[in-house]
Order: structure tokens, then C-alpha cells, then sequence
């Protein structure tokens, strides 16, 4: 029984051109989460960023559930631009994103609620990936995420390395430092973990690891480029700039 003491929990999930029977994965992930938590209203909030090959159909039929809004983003901007999006129309107390395949499953949200409740001074959780996960990786992207992690533990925190776990959780009042971000691409995560350490808010991690019948695409050498450009801006240049300022 949902009861109205309990903080409601908002869920984002950026969408870009998913793949066949994404309608009906999504479907069977939210009946599984309402039921770990039948105490709380869980809001759905479906990122559209720019996908060109969405079924309206589905659309239509995941905009009748329940507590799910669709957010039809015309242009295809990025996934940080598509979270702060759907952010904005947040409603819990609770905020977690994760990708729209829920590629860790919907226990690591349930962990971060359980976080949340037992620690006050947590105010962000996010999802730490195991060796296994990264074995599954095509080798591009396995190579471009340790080197990630070592410049991580080089620029941001030694004890947070994986900044890039498709899933994050924060308390609703953190929620202007995710909006006041300015990275579109996925390493946005980079810049808001950067924000956090510097103001010194508490952070926990939670472990997690792939479904087995996740399928992990490949990254070009144009995308990790721009990415590598983009996590310099962040952590080298944003530091010259702080320390200047």
C-alpha cells in the first residue's frame, strides 16, 4: 500500500533509437519495480532524444500506463541533455536515471532508495560496474573505459573511478547541480560527479552488473574523440579555470 509519508521516486530514461521490443522490455521493467516497491509512487519519465525510428504506436500505448510522461525532444542533443530534460519534470523526492533497456535490472534501484533511507547525509548513488561487465565490452569502449578510470582517479577522486554506469540516484535537492551542467554527451556524468566531489556532498556507490541479454554497442573513433575532448574541458581546463578565478 502506497502511503503518503514515503518519498515518491522519479525515474529517467533516456531514449535514443532503441532497439526492437523496447516498448514491451520497459513495460515488464516498471510492473517489476512498482511491485519491489509498493509503498511508493514510482514516475516514469521517457527522454525521447531525437530518435528517428520510434513506433508511435508504442509511444501511445506507454503514455496510457500509470505515473509515465513520454518527452518528445525533436533534436538529438545527447544523453546529458536528454536527463537534465527529463530531470525538470521530476517529481520525486528521489531522482534515478538509467537507460531505457535497464541494463543493471531494477534491483541497484531499490539498493539506492534503501541508501537513501538509511544514510542522511548521502545525497548521490552511483552504479559502480563489475569486472565481468567490462569483459562483455566491444574492445574500443573497454579500452576508452579504463582509460577513463585512470583519469578519473587522476583528476576527480581516487575511490571514484566509474563515473560512466548508465545509472545514477540523487536527492531532489541536489537536483540544480545536475541542471546546472553544460556537457550534452554522456560524459556530462564526468562534469556532475566533479561538482558534487568540490562541494563536498556525501556520495555512495552501489554494485552493479549487465543482464545477460544486454547487447552492447560499439563507439567510432569520431565518438570517443569527442569524448576525450570533452572529459579535458571538464577536469583539466575547468581546473586552470578555478584556479584562476
Amino acid at each position: 500500500m502506497k502511503t503518503e509519508n514515503q518519498p515518491g521516486i522519479s525515474v529517467v530514461l533516456p531514449c535514443y533509437n532503441p532497439l526492437p521490443g523496447w516498448c514491451g522490455t520497459l513495460e515488464t521493467h516498471i510492473r517489476e519495480l512498482n511491485a519491489k516497491l509498493p509503498d511508493r509512487t514510482v514516475q516514469y519519465i521517457i527522454s525521447n532524444d531525437g530518435s528517428t525510428r520510434l513506433d508511435r504506436t508504442n509511444v501511445a500505448a506507454l503514455s496510457s500506463l500509470p505515473d509515465v510522461i513520454f518527452l518528445d525532444n525533436a533534436v538529438n542533443e545527447g544523453k546529458g541533455s536528454a536527463i537534465r530534460k527529463g530531470t525538470l519534470r521530476a517529481e520525486g523526492d528521489i531522482i534515478v536515471y538509467t537507460d531505457i533497456d535497464f541494463p543493471f535490472g531494477t534491483d541497484p534501484i531499490v539498493e539506492m532508495v534503501r541508501i537513501f533511507e538509511k544514510n542522511p547525509q548521502c545525497w548521490f548513488v552511483y552504479g559502480n560496474r563489475s569486472a565481468e561487465y567490462f569483459k562483455k565490452l566491444p574492445l574500443k569502449r573497454r579500452l576508452f573505459s579504463k582509460g577513463l578510470h585512470w583519469m578519473n582517479r587522476l583528476f576527480l577522486n581516487k575511490h571514484i573511478t566509474d563515473t560512466q554506469a548508465g545509472i545514477k540516484g540523487l536527492r531532489r535537492e541536489i537536483l540544480p547541480e545536475v541542471q546546472g551542467t553544460k556537457t550534452n554527451t554522456f560524459v556530462f556524468e564526468v562534469e556532475l560527479i566533479r561538482k558534487l566531489i568540490r562541494k563536498g556532498i556525501g556520495i555512495e556507490k552501489v554494485e552493479v552488473s549487465a543482464n545477460s541479454s544486454i547487447v552492447f554497442s560499439d563507439f567510432s573513433m569520431k565518438v570517443l574523440f569527442r569524448e576525450a575532448v570533452n572529459f579535458a574541458r571538464i577536469t583539466i581546463l575547468g581546473g586552470l579555470w578555478n584556479d584562476l578565478s
